[in-house]
Parts: structure tokens; sequence; C-alpha cells
């Protein structure tokens, strides 16, 4: 699954404001069509986001294999993570798993991103009860046989250092990182650059799981990607957010995406 050359160029595509639409997977398979249409082939890798104790999403996932994507599939976290590691949820855990395995197709797996944001993820209980539970999940589905399954770390640019939730270069597949251009000034290589010099050497593919850029910094922003990535080359994969955040919409503008469209037809995101 890992690109011998050049990166993935994905997106999470869901332009409407928060909770209206229907489910975000609704709005996005109803965005798809608009975008492809305007970068003219499918899309590396599309998001779903699921929560902690739904059931594994497989219609999902085979709808978007089916437009040709990569599912990065967005599991959240426990709200206890201390219970994790002790056995109380291996139920849950264990369908999952085996849910994942019987679909069969390649499946980018992100368990509880950004759990460096401590005010917003209390529950994973620390870097120890992170990695605790990292692993469990990990093994759980080592048994299950879920080898279609790539485990994501994906912590987030702003928040406290992520070395002390990382659970070792064994217990992971990709190492990914959440970052956006928040105030207009910055580049990809601006953002990324320093996250990349920090972690390439785990050996591991880099992927950035989501960015942005707000209205009159973002055709830049975007065409920066195609400018800084090919300099940093343990990025594998980045993935757009059309969409809200808290207080930011990093939706699509008419030139972000003419922009984006210019992207996808860079060789470079077509991988090899």
């Amino acid at each position: 699954m890992v690109p011998t050359t050049g990166a993935y160029l994905g997106a999470w595509l869901h332009p409407v404001p928060p909770g209206s639409g229907g489910s975000s997977f609704a709005v996005e398979q109803r965005t798809v069509p608009v975008v492809r249409a305007a970068v003219g082939r499918p899309l590396g890798i599309l998001h779903l986001y699921v929560s902690w104790h739904a059931p594994a999403p497989v219609a999902n996932l085979q709808a978007i294999a089916d437009e040709g994507s990569i599912p990065m599939l967005d599991w959240g976290c426990a709200p206890d993570g201390s219970t994790v590691a002790s056995g109380s949820d291996d139920g849950s855990i264990s369908a999952f798993a085996s849910a994942l395995a019987a679909y069969r197709g390649p499946v980018l797996l992100r368990w509880c991103w950004e759990m460096n944001l401590v005010r917003s993820h209390l529950e994973v209980g620390g870097p120890t009860g992170f990695t605790s539970a990292w692993g469990h999940i990990r093994t759980m589905f080592a048994a299950a046989g879920a080898t279609n399954v790539s485990f994501v770390w994906c912590p987030a640019l702003t928040g406290v250092d992520p070395a002390p939730y990382f659970p070792g270069a064994g217990a992971v597949d990709w190492i990914g990182i959440d970052g956006y251009d928040r105030d207009g000034t910055h580049t990809f290589a601006s953002l990324f650059t320093s996250f990349s010099q920090q972690w390439a050497g785990q050996g591991k593919p880099l992927i950035v799981a989501e960015t942005g850029a707000s209205d009159a910094a973002q055709a830049a922003f975007i065409d920066s990607i195609g400018t800084d990535m090919p300099t940093l080359p343990a990025f594998k994969g980045v993935v757009y957010f059309d969409a809200s955040g808290p207080s930011i919409s990093w939706a699509f503008t008419p030139d972000g995406l003419r922009s984006f469209a210019a992207l996808a037809r860079n060789p470079y995101f077509a991988p090899g």
C-alpha cells in the first residue's frame, strides 16, 4: 500500500455546516462526484469517520473502494481509555477487527487521532493509557487476521509533544500528522518540515492526514504542497480537509479547488 514513488492525494469532503446535510458519509458521497469532475480522476484516499462502539462500516468502505480510493477509517477514542487494555472492550474490538479482516480491502486505520490535544482527549489516560490501549488493539487485530489494515498513528501539530504517546515503530504502519495554515502565512514545508525531520527516522511512511487553509491563503497553500512535498519524500500521502473546523472553514474556495485539481494533475500525486 505504500507508494514506491510519489504520494497519495486525498480529501475529507464535507463542505456544509457541521450537523447539516445528513450523515457525514452521505455528504461526502454526494460531494465526491463534484470534486472528481474538477480533479479528473479518483482521489487516492477518502476519509470515513466512525465512533468507538459503532460496528465496522464495511458497506461504506466498499463504496469508497468502488470510487477507486483507499479508505482512511477514523475510529474514535474509547470513552475511557483505561478500560481498553484491561479487556473490558474486547468484544467490540474483536468484532470490529474481524469485520475489517473479512472486508479484505486495504484500510488505513487512524484510531484516536490527535491524542496529544490533551484538553480534547482527557479520556485517553495520558501517554501510558494511550500506548497501552493502542498495543492491546493492535494485538487483537493481529489475532483476527486483519492484515489488510494499516495502523496510522496521528498526533496534532499544535498539541503537546507527541513523542510520549508513540507506541513504538513496531506497533504502527504509518506515522500521520494533522496541521493547518491557521493564519494564512504558512506553506506545506513551513508546517511539516520539522515533523518530517523528527519522525522520518522511524522508517515508516509519513502522511498528512488533515490539512487546510482558509479563503485567500488557500490556493497558495495548496500550490505549495506540489512544490514542497517532493522535497520531503518521507511523506507518502496528503489529505485535504474540505470542511469547516471549529472556528475556521477550510472548505474549498473556487480558487482552492482549481489549485487542488492542478495538484492532482502533478505526476508526483499519481503514485507508483
